[in-house]
């Protein structure tokens, strides 16, 4: 089961009908599972707010954000939202415009990258 639900998919992509709905769950886990594939971690692992010092690029706190088993960050959501749109209702050309927009929003989360 997505953290994101089925309802939530198909306002994101005015889909109104239910005759999807078996082909749309299982692309939004797809989504998901290649979200989590990028960010190297699972969605609902804790996720830490860094914040730096932009006059000495110094860290200044690193706090965990609130976890919740039903919520994940709003970018994180739409980042799974825009994998699931490249899926199942863009063109080739627009697949991978989303795909790299997708990329952009899940960014912040990714961890071991050897940093």
């Amino acid at each position: 089961m997505s953290v994101v639900s089925l309802e939530v998919a198909k306002a994101f992509l005015d889909v109104i009908h239910s005759g999807d709905d078996a082909k749309l769950q299982m692309l939004l886990d797809a989504a998901e599972n290649e979200a989590v594939e990028f960010m190297n971690r699972g969605l609902l692992d804790s996720v830490v707010k860094v914040v730096f010092d932009c006059g000495t690029t110094s860290l200044v706190a690193v706090t965990p954000l609130p976890e919740s088993s039903e919520t994940i960050p709003p970018s994180m959501a739409l980042g799974v939202l825009l994998l699931l749109q490249a899926a199942y209702q863009a063109s080739p050309d627009d697949a991978e415009k989303l795909r790299l927009a997708a990329e952009v929003k899940l960014q912040p989360f990714r961890i071991g990258l050897g940093v």
